[in-house]
């Protein structure tokens, strides 16, 4: 049962090291994709309980959605950065991405030359794909650790 326990943290810390280093990797090539202006379509906070919680505290979700163009067609993404940030536990955090996107707002698109669909508003790797891996690692070794001691 450990024996399969600590394959079990090998593969999963594994498996999302290397689902996190790809999205981060996304991120840094985004500095170097072409730029298109767009329209922020849509700029709103989401409330959500913070799940697992008591009820009293809640995650909040800068919701912003952009239309763009390339080569004449026109495409629409939610992606602020790679990996998306997602939920924070700051009201004021979220808002103040809001406030840098106001709906209506022309803002500067990073696009996928390859594929213009796939595109972000800002390029770079985002704080949390290094602590993400971080973590995926410490999984993964625990999972090292243990086989280690199951073969003792």
């Amino acid at each position: 049962m450990t024996r399969l326990m600590a394959l079990a943290l090998m593969l999963i810390g594994g498996a999302a090291f290397v689902y996190l280093w790809k999205l981060g990797e996304k991120g840094q090539s985004a500095a170097h994709w072409p730029v298109t202006s767009g329209t922020i379509v849509e700029s709103r906070l989401d409330v959500r309980p913070h799940p697992g919680g008591d009820g009293q505290r809640e995650d909040y979700l800068p919701q912003l959605r952009y239309r763009y163009s390339v080569g004449g067609q026109i495409h629409e993404s939610s992606i602020r950065r790679y990996p998306n940030p997602g939920a924070m536990q700051s009201r004021e955090q979220a808002e103040a991405v809001l406030a840098r996107y106001p709906h209506g707002a022309v803002v500067r698109v990073y696009y996928n030359p390859e594929r213009p669909q796939v595109a972000c508003l800002e390029p770079g790797e985002h704080w949390t794909a290094w602590a993400g891996k971080a973590l995926t690692l410490i999984v993964a070794a625990a999972g090292l650790v243990l086989l280690l001691k199951g073969n003792d």
